[in-house]
Protein backbone atom coordinates (compact mmCIF):
# COMPACT_ATOMS: atom_id res chain seq x y z
CA UNK A 1 0.00 0.00 0.00
CA UNK A 2 1.16 3.45 -0.76
CA UNK A 3 2.12 5.65 1.85
CA UNK A 4 -0.31 8.62 1.51
CA UNK A 5 1.65 12.26 1.25
CA UNK A 6 0.70 15.36 2.87
CA UNK A 7 1.72 17.35 0.45
CA UNK A 8 -1.50 18.75 -1.31
CA UNK A 9 -2.30 17.67 -4.98
CA UNK A 10 -1.88 20.10 -8.01
CA UNK A 11 -4.32 20.84 -10.98
CA UNK A 12 -2.32 20.64 -14.01
CA UNK A 13 -3.83 21.28 -17.59
CA UNK A 14 -2.96 18.26 -19.55
CA UNK A 15 -1.24 19.89 -23.10
CA UNK A 16 0.11 16.83 -24.82
CA UNK A 17 -1.16 13.72 -26.18
CA UNK A 18 1.51 11.82 -23.93
CA UNK A 19 0.44 13.64 -20.60
CA UNK A 20 -3.60 12.85 -21.88
CA UNK A 21 -2.41 9.11 -22.35
CA UNK A 22 -0.71 8.66 -19.15
CA UNK A 23 -3.92 10.27 -17.02
CA UNK A 24 -6.01 7.79 -19.22
CA UNK A 25 -3.68 5.10 -18.81
CA UNK A 26 -3.80 5.67 -14.71
CA UNK A 27 -7.21 5.83 -14.44
CA UNK A 28 -7.84 2.19 -16.21
CA UNK A 29 -5.38 0.77 -13.96
CA UNK A 30 -7.26 2.38 -10.59
CA UNK A 31 -10.49 0.60 -11.98
CA UNK A 32 -11.75 3.67 -13.48
CA UNK A 33 -12.90 5.39 -17.30
CA UNK A 34 -11.40 8.33 -17.04
CA UNK A 35 -11.73 8.89 -21.14
CA UNK A 36 -11.89 12.96 -21.42
CA UNK A 37 -9.36 14.63 -19.18
CA UNK A 38 -8.79 17.93 -19.81
CA UNK A 39 -6.47 18.02 -16.35
CA UNK A 40 -4.32 15.86 -13.98
CA UNK A 41 -4.06 15.48 -10.92
CA UNK A 42 -0.31 15.36 -9.54
CA UNK A 43 0.80 15.00 -6.20
CA UNK A 44 4.21 14.31 -5.32
CA UNK A 45 5.27 14.24 -8.86
CA UNK A 46 2.74 11.62 -9.74
CA UNK A 47 -0.53 11.54 -11.37
CA UNK A 48 -3.40 10.99 -8.58
CA UNK A 49 -6.51 12.07 -10.91
CA UNK A 50 -8.04 13.83 -13.70
CA UNK A 51 -10.89 15.85 -13.92
CA UNK A 52 -12.80 17.03 -17.35
CA UNK A 53 -13.61 20.29 -17.32
CA UNK A 54 -15.37 21.56 -19.78
CA UNK A 55 -13.76 19.87 -22.40
CA UNK A 56 -16.59 17.70 -24.05
CA UNK A 57 -20.30 18.51 -24.46
CA UNK A 58 -23.05 17.60 -22.78
CA UNK A 59 -26.09 17.54 -24.25
CA UNK A 60 -29.16 17.09 -21.54
CA UNK A 61 -32.62 16.86 -23.30
CA UNK A 62 -36.13 15.55 -22.34
CA UNK A 63 -38.66 14.08 -24.98
CA UNK A 64 -42.92 13.98 -23.99
CA UNK A 65 -43.10 10.53 -23.67
CA UNK A 66 -46.69 10.74 -24.94
CA UNK A 67 -45.54 12.65 -27.86
CA UNK A 68 -42.06 11.83 -29.15
CA UNK A 69 -41.48 8.52 -30.66
CA UNK A 70 -37.99 6.92 -31.45
CA UNK A 71 -38.48 8.57 -35.69
CA UNK A 72 -38.86 12.15 -33.76
CA UNK A 73 -36.33 11.31 -31.37
CA UNK A 74 -33.95 9.98 -34.26
CA UNK A 75 -34.78 13.43 -36.45
CA UNK A 76 -33.96 16.18 -33.77
CA UNK A 77 -30.70 14.16 -33.00
CA UNK A 78 -29.68 14.81 -36.83
CA UNK A 79 -30.61 18.31 -35.71
CA UNK A 80 -28.21 18.43 -32.36
CA UNK A 81 -25.60 16.86 -34.17
CA UNK A 82 -25.37 19.60 -36.78
CA UNK A 83 -25.68 22.17 -34.14
CA UNK A 84 -22.72 20.72 -32.14
CA UNK A 85 -20.89 20.02 -35.43
CA UNK A 86 -21.13 24.16 -36.73
CA UNK A 87 -20.15 24.59 -32.90
CA UNK A 88 -17.10 22.93 -33.43
CA UNK A 89 -17.40 19.69 -31.12
CA UNK A 90 -16.62 17.03 -33.05
CA UNK A 91 -18.10 14.43 -30.82
CA UNK A 92 -20.97 15.02 -27.12
CA UNK A 93 -21.86 13.35 -24.44
CA UNK A 94 -26.00 12.78 -23.84
CA UNK A 95 -27.35 12.19 -20.51
CA UNK A 96 -29.67 9.35 -20.49
CA UNK A 97 -31.96 8.04 -17.81
CA UNK A 98 -31.65 4.22 -17.42
CA UNK A 99 -35.79 4.34 -17.09
CA UNK A 100 -36.23 6.24 -20.11
CA UNK A 101 -38.05 4.86 -23.05
CA UNK A 102 -35.11 5.76 -25.45
CA UNK A 103 -32.10 4.71 -23.41
CA UNK A 104 -32.09 1.31 -25.11
CA UNK A 105 -31.75 2.92 -28.66
CA UNK A 106 -29.37 4.61 -27.79
CA UNK A 107 -27.03 2.70 -29.63
CA UNK A 108 -29.05 2.76 -32.63
CA UNK A 109 -29.09 6.98 -32.28
CA UNK A 110 -25.04 6.68 -32.67
CA UNK A 111 -24.00 7.06 -29.05
CA UNK A 112 -21.95 4.81 -27.01
CA UNK A 113 -21.97 4.09 -23.75
CA UNK A 114 -19.31 5.59 -21.36
CA UNK A 115 -20.05 3.96 -18.07
CA UNK A 116 -22.35 3.38 -15.73
CA UNK A 117 -22.97 6.57 -13.52
CA UNK A 118 -25.13 9.31 -12.13
CA UNK A 119 -24.45 12.70 -12.89
CA UNK A 120 -24.73 15.17 -10.52
CA UNK A 121 -24.83 19.54 -10.64
CA UNK A 122 -23.75 21.64 -8.39
CA UNK A 123 -24.22 25.70 -8.41
CA UNK A 124 -21.43 28.15 -7.57
CA UNK A 125 -23.28 30.98 -7.56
Amino acid sequence: MKKRSKALPELRKIVTPEQHLAVVEAAVADNDNMTFPTHAVMKDGEIAGGWCLGGVPLALCWHDTKTMDGRDSHHINGIVDGIMNDRGANMYMMACNSESPFYIHMARFGFQPVWPTNIFYKRTD
